[in-house]
């Protein structure tokens, strides 16, 4: 799959690294010559020196053939139009951005670019890991919604344990999995006692997260 990725800060580059690491072809666009030059030395493929929200250097980068653009600047404005304009001038069918504001992300939407990073989120996100510790592990952020799966790690001092799942108020935008208990996989039902120790994996939306942490005491 052939990949624009518009950006040569540090995001792009690791970005850079894990595609060509899965096979991907690559291809940087950048308006800084030095950054343009620190990747064209790190990776042996094309780095174009240019604005990439200019049909000139995204057809010099070969958009007409590309599969999916990539725009990750430190400008909102500037990855929105490059994501337009790699979709309506050169029909490149799947574009992703990064959104440096959260206020932006909805209208980015709105505009047509298919999955939107939103920044902000992940870097909380990430903060709350860190300080739940081993507690709570983020496996998937579903792509273009605000739904995560998580792995929940029950605190052994929890004070509920032993409660059934129905008496647990569950929020409606959280849905478990499954559970495990002493190596042992469980679908859980509404009678399943949950107990201190287990690792229950939930789907959760938006603040369903945070309300999930607070019955599990997390």
């Amino acid at each position: 799959m052939r990949v624009i990725l518009i950006g040569a800060s540090q995001l792009g580059y690791f970005l850079a690294k894990n595609l060509l690491e899965v096979g991907h072809d690559v291809r940087i666009i950048d308006a800084s010559r030095e950054s343009c030059e620190r990747m064209a030395n790190a990776f042996d493929i094309p780095v174009f020196f240019g604005d990439g929200t200019q049909v000139e250097t995204l057809a010099q980068a070969g958009a007409g053939k590309s599969d999916v653009l990539i725009a990750v600047t430190n400008r909102d404005e500037d990855n929105l139009i490059a994501c337009e304009i790699g979709k309506k001038q050169f029909g490149i069918r799947r574009t992703i951005s990064k959104s440096n504001n959260h206020k932006n992300i909805m209208l980015m939407k709105r505009l047509g670019v298919d999955v939107v990073l939103d920044t902000t989120r992940l870097i909380t996100e990430l903060i709350e890991h860190e300080i739940d510790g081993s507690q709570v592990k983020f496996i998937a952020d579903i792509s273009d919604s605000d739904a995560l799966i998580g792995e929940y790690k029950i605190p052994n001092r929890w004070s509920r344990s032993g409660t059934r799942v129905m008496d647990l108020e569950i929020p409606p935008e959280c849905v478990f999995i499954y559970v495990m208990r002493g190596g042992m996989f469980m679908i859980p039902r509404g009678n399943t006692l949950l107990m201190a120790g287990d690792e229950v994996v939930a789907l959760t939306v938006g603040s369903a997260t945070r309300k999930l942490k607070r019955i599990f005491e997390i």
